[in-house]
């Protein structure tokens, strides 16, 4: 109940209020303020709030618009009025007397978004009122209904004429919001009337030559969007001649006068699929190359028009007077550098000048564009760029350092006097910023490791320095000791293969055992302290020169070498959010590219770098950030798509052969898919619709397959799904339009699998990850537990449970063999302490002992997907749904107990 004092402030507003509205008999904003103070408040009472209403309504002389603003405020403070809000914006909107066009769109946008009254039968429609205001006199008005015009409930047929129709309106900002509408217009729906694609495409063309600078760049967004609809609609024949065209119309824009419309241009440029190689190589020349070059392409006037438009686009760009635009240019430059050896070496050649460039944030996207082309293993630096390249190793920028020392990771040197160099110029820029040690000892490393040989030569003519004589100076605490010991102790762990061994001093590894600390703070990514001085110590124990063996897992002889695990659980740390939010958005980025150039193989091997570079972050297996683990599992579920993808789209070129290793993929892509989409606490809604999609999109490839075995529980998934998406992409449309179609077509799905696009992933911090620990205590194959066979035996437990809401429903899972299997509820009340780490022993039952002298019995805990999708019983008394397994399966053996006779 509201207290004395506050039930007498509201009695006491409420009369000022009264009051104010007897007294003023023309429109004053007292009373409307003191309405507005009572409806924000939300202990008023709903006697107050309906006398507000009435007293308000009833008054002639409010104006329109504030009377629909504190209806609308209503409807969000005080939903259980939504009903009587809903019915009186109903009247207003249909009364005789003209509405002005202000308030008007108010109760338009309020009426929406509120349920209908049960009372009003002839409610007024969205889609009229709209089209009436869009075409009234207010600009204004016009401006806003365009830009929400997604809210209102406007069939996208006429929704498309609309935006047609104002982009030839005489005001600016009314032909950029209409241009905005059908780029969002055209991500929502499915498009197949090809003349309405062309009539929306060519209108864009139209409006490059706008004179207003907004409308040009909604236009260049316009053209490069249903460009790749007219693309994509053609015959395969046309699809490489409208491409270029695309990429030709975009390329006449980078010359814009306006700085935002030639940034909008090159963002374009890299975001283009398919395009000749004659056009690429034309873009990074200014001079017209000879069309004898590329036989079977364009000739006489069609090819030199093209080359003409295309001629030097980026070198506009690079060469351009605002940084903005320089910095798009080199982003835009990562599509041509992965296509072929011949432009990657030009676009290589454009990025070491602009290494020089005086924006920090150019000669930064430059060299992410050079990370970009080593991912791909595009990067040949030749002896002539490595000045200008090493020099950025001594910037004065950090992220620039660090940026170059990644590229250097990647980078492959041909010769000796390459690696020498690149070598010094690591330690040199040591000596001048001490503070980037570790990461620098860490490149120094990773080099030697991927240069085995150089590292050893090299290794060689430091040993003859530093070994101890009246005429040696070798500072042993110096920052260039520190690294040429990383360099090192590397080449042992090399990633090449052993042809032969290498002789390395093992006094080299006791000097290195004095710098324990400096250099294991360099290799925190690779081993712990403890692991470098047993492998150090190992390497030094004998005396002379002491021969290396190493194998591929990086382990030695009697010295295994393991990576090391101990990040923070809760906070990922900015570098290894940095790389999370790089790999999520390269991902997206040419997962769509690849496939349509068939480019499978390259597309997996990419993936495999960016897992590796993922796993350089982890610290400690069993508390890796959650932001990390979730990244690197949506790595592997991206590799089993696009296999089972290849596999169904492109069957006669996969290298699977029969339906039942399709099945096997696609099973462990639900399972991974349900694992990220349950075992991760604070995903956003965006983050559980793409889930949701991905889920979709395995089960329309099962239903792909000639496999009838499997066919039906992936068409319940689909039809359980159908109505899941609130703003479907293109997709999901033309899934659900599939699925309404009676048909038995294998292929059927076809359509909507051409029309998904693998949007990026934008993770947030906050997740945490659910996982369980469990201990069995003083049990092995050599001190099994006893048992006797047809009684039930207890089995030992320590579990501890890591960020467990008390909702989950977690079971403990125990089986023998496929048919004898035992399920233990698993009540969290019973745990002692919160969400983030609860702690529980007990003794589990297992009640299906076989009539064996021994056994094992596998165990495991796992938590239910309260899914309608994920529905499945496992007998009674089990779980009623799948389960996501939080642990790995724990081995408990058992012996039976032998009776005595006396």
């Amino acid at each position: 109940m509201p207290c004395s004092s506050s039930t007498s402030m509201e009695q006491n507003l409420l009369s000022s209020f009264t009051q104010s509205l007897e007294n003023h008999s023309k429109p004053s904003l007292k009373p409307l303020c003191i309405a507005r103070s009572l409806i924000t408040n939300p202990s008023t009472t709903n006697q107050t709030i309906s006398f507000i209403i009435q007293t308000l309504t009833s008054n002639p002389h409010l104006p329109l618009h504030h009377l629909t603003t504190l209806l609308s405020q209503i409807s969000l403070t005080h939903p259980h009025f939504s009903p009587t809000i809903t019915t009186l914006l109903h009247s207003l909107l249909t009364r005789p007397a003209p509405v002005p066009p202000r308030a008007a769109t108010l109760a338009l946008s309020t009426l929406v978004s509120l349920p209908p009254a049960s009372d009003c039968s002839d409610m007024v429609t969205a889609e009229g009122l709209f089209l009436s205001l869009c075409f009234g006199s207010s600009v204004s008005v016009r401006h806003r209904l365009l830009l929400d015009a997604e809210r209102y409930d406007v069939r996208p047929s006429i929704l498309l004429t609309v935006f047609l129709g104002f982009t030839q309106d005489p005001y600016p900002y009314v032909r950029r919001a209409a241009l905005d509408g059908l780029i969002g217009l055209c991500n929502r729906i499915v498009v197949e009337d090809r003349g309405m694609i062309e009539g929306c495409y060519v209108r864009g063309v139209e409006l490059l030559a706008d004179t207003d600078d907004c409308v040009r760049c909604s236009s260049v967004r316009m053209v490069s969007k249903w460009g790749e609809l007219l693309v994509a609609n053609s015959d395969d024949k046309s699809k490489r001649d409208l491409s270029d065209a695309l990429y030709v119309q975009l390329c006449s824009v980078v010359r814009d006068m306006s700085m935002n419309v030639r940034v909008e241009a090159f963002n374009a440029l890299g975001k283009a699929g398919m395009v000749s190689q004659y056009l690429l190589m034309q873009t990074l020349s200014k001079k017209v190359l000879d069309e004898v070059k590329f036989p079977g392409q364009l000739s006489g006037k069609h090819f030199r028009s093209r080359a003409l438009s295309a001629a030097g686009a980026f070198l506009h760009g690079l060469e351009d007077e605002f940084y903005q635009v320089r910095s798009s240019a080199c982003y835009s430059l990562r599509m041509p550098a992965i296509l072929s050896a011949d432009l990657a070496e030009k676009v290589l050649g454009l990025l070491m000048d602009v290494l020089n460039d005086d924006s920090t944030v150019v000669r930064l996207q430059a060299l992410e564009t050079m990370h970009h082309m080593a991912v791909f293993g595009n990067l040949k630096v030749q002896e002539m760029h490595m000045h200008m390249f090493l020099g950025t190793l001594v910037d004065m920028n950090s992220p620039v350092r660090f940026t170059s020392r990644k590229v250097l990771r990647l980078t492959k040197f041909d010769n000796m006097p390459m690696f020498k160099l690149a070598v010094d110029s690591l330690i040199h820029s040591l000596e001048i910023y001490p503070h980037d040690e570790p990461d620098v000892l860490s490149v120094v490393f990773e080099i030697g490791r991927n240069h085995r040989s150089f590292a050893v030569s090299v290794t060689g003519e430091t040993f003859l320095e530093m070994e101890p004589s009246t005429a040696s100076n070798w500072d042993f605490n110096s920052s260039k000791t520190a690294a040429m010991l990383t360099l090192a102790i590397s080449a042992p762990l090399s990633h090449e293969k052993q042809q032969h061994s290498n002789i390395i001093p093992s006094t080299i590894f006791s000097y290195a055992v004095t710098m324990l600390g400096r250099i294991s703070n360099g290799l925190t990514e690779v081993m712990d302290q403890a692991t470098l001085l047993s492998y150090l110590s190992h390497c030094s124990a004998s005396t002379g020169p002491h021969p290396v063996e190493v194998e591929d897992d990086l382990t030695m002889e009697n010295c295994p070498i393991s990576v090391s695990h101990a990040a923070d659980p809760l906070q990922p740390h900015d570098e290894e959010y940095k790389v999370v939010k790089l790999v999520l958005s390269n991902i997206a980025e040419v997962w769509q590219p690849m496939f349509k150039l068939g480019c499978t193989s390259e597309l997996l091997a990419a993936l495999r770098c960016w897992k590796e570079e993922l796993t350089t972050h982890i610290t400690d297996s069993r508390q890796s950030s959650s932001v990390l683990t979730f990244t690197l599992q949506y790595l592997h579920v991206v590799k089993l798509l696009s296999k089972a993808w290849w596999y169904v789209m492109r069957p006669s070129d996969f290298i699977y052969n029969e339906a039942g290793e399709l099945g096997y993929v696609l099973q462990k892509l639900e399972t991974k898919l349900r694992g990220l989409r349950y075992r991760f606490i604070g995903l956003s809604k965006e983050e559980e619709l793409h889930i949701e999609e991905l889920t979709l999109v395995v089960s329309a490839l099962r239903l792909s397959t000639y496999d009838p075995r499997i066919h039906e529980p992936a068409l319940k998934k689909l039809l359980n799904y159908k109505e899941a998406s609130t703003e479907p992409s293109r997709f999901l449309t033309e899934l659900k339009n599939t699925l309404q179609k009676d048909e038995s077509d294998i292929h059927r799905f076809h359509k909507s699998l051409e029309l998904f696009t693998l949007k990026q992933l934008v993770l947030s911090r906050d997740l945490r990850h659910t996982r369980a620990e469990v201990e069995i205590q003083d049990n092995d194959w050599l001190k099994p537990f006893p048992f006797m066979a047809g009684l039930p035996v207890g089995i030992p437990l320590n579990i501890k449970l890591h960020d467990t809401t008390l909702e989950s429903k977690l079971w403990l899972k125990m089986s023998c063999s496929k048919d004898a299997v035992d399920y233990v509820f698993i009540d969290l009340k019973q745990f002692e302490g919160s969400d983030e780490i609860r702690e529980y022993r007990f003794i589990a039952p297992f009640y299906k002992t076989p009539k064996v002298d021994s056994f094992m019995l596998l165990l495991c805990i796992g938590m239910e997907c309260e899914d309608i999708t994920c529905c499945r019983g496992h007998g009674y008394g089990g779980p009623d749904h799948e389960l996501v397994y939080l642990c790995k399966e724990k081995q408990v053996f058992f012996s039976m107990v032998h009776s005595i006779k006396l």
